[in-house]
């Protein structure tokens, strides 16, 4: 009898040993398992917004589940962020990130609630080039007249921004420190609502995306000032870069990419990487995005998309701190 009842136990604990070493298989393999949520931290109508609809159709068939845009907005993308790291690292909810957020905002507010290693890097997914807008009748023809008119009347005039602490706050802050020049800071919470008042005139100049101001720069109610890349662009070649502006002395870009919480399972993100690798292959979802002006990216896998992030961190560590 009690042989038998050893060999139950016996049994019975080689069959928990079995569902334990099976599970993680099982949650590999099965992911997604429901409805995926894709938070953008912005609202709509802005870069981040249009490349989330324009790829979570071509994303819901690769994984065969439905992608569910969440715009949350506030606090230059903060809000998002938080609401992400309140979710469970399983994959399901997923964030639409770049530099303002994920960087630039909590090396500069220690109080915002998170830091940016709190985060994972899944994909880097693409970029785009930054460029200087001005509200189309606004008398400074170049960042020089710019300077030149700030000089004469501190405080007078107005630049806009994604929200404090965001990239476009905190480059044009540094442009204003080096010339000795004073503007005036209006936050937003997105780029959306920040162009749309540009276009009435309702505020001078902003540093964005180049997809957020294309629409805008087309229909002619804003005007380009300079743009970040290496070289001038082709379709606007008397545009000056900022090298050529004095506004930065190295090319930046404006890159997007996808996050989830820490501790994320090495399988899971493999899984989402492979995922939107996939999705961005296709040839027409490129032509769309090419027309918006955003590069897709290189595929690299979640740990070099990882060392990527945390490369960028200590590149834009000179920005913290600004006021």
């Amino acid at each position: 009898m009690n042989v038998f009842k050893i060999f139950i136990w016996v049994g019975l604990l080689f069959s928990i040993h079995l569902l334990h070493a099976a599970n993680p298989a099982q949650v590999t393999r099965t992911w997604p398992q429901r409805p995926v949520t894709l938070i953008v931290p912005f609202g709509v109508g802005g870069a981040t917004d249009q490349f989330a609809r324009l790829l979570a159709p071509q994303l819901s068939s690769v994984i065969g589940q439905p992608v569910i845009i969440d715009n949350v907005a506030g606090a230059g993308g903060a809000i998002g962020i938080r609401k992400l790291l309140d979710m469970r690292p399983d994959g399901h909810v997923l964030l639409l990130g770049g530099i303002s957020e994920t960087i630039l905002i909590p090396l500069n507010n220690h109080s915002i609630g998170y830091k940016p290693l709190d985060l994972q890097a899944v994909s880097i997914t693409g970029s785009t080039p930054l460029v200087i807008v001005k509200r189309h009748n606004f008398p400074a023809k170049n960042l020089s007249d710019m300077v030149n008119l700030a000089h004469l009347s501190p405080m007078k005039y107005t630049y806009g921004s994604s929200g404090p602490g965001s990239y476009g706050h905190l480059m044009f802050e540094k442009f204003a420190q080096k010339h000795g020049i004073q503007l005036l800071h209006v936050p937003y919470k997105g780029s959306s609502q920040m162009m749309t008042d540009m276009a009435s005139g309702q505020i001078d100049a902003a540093l964005t995306s180049l997809p957020s101001a294309l629409p805008y720069i087309k229909s002619g109610l804003v005007e380009l000032l300079g743009v970040s890349t290496p070289q001038r662009l082709t379709d606007w070649p008397q545009l000056p870069t900022f090298f050529d502006s004095d506004f930065a002395q190295e090319p930046v870009s404006l890159w997007g990419g996808v996050f989830v919480p820490r501790g994320l399972r090495k399988e899971v993100a493999q899984k989402i990487n492979a995922a939107f690798d996939k999705t961005l292959m296709d040839a027409n979802l490129r032509a769309n995005l090419t027309q918006l002006g955003i590069l897709v990216e290189k595929n690299r896998s979640p740990s070099e998309s990882q060392t990527y992030y945390e490369r960028q961190i200590r590149q834009y560590q000179y920005l913290a701190n600004t006021p």
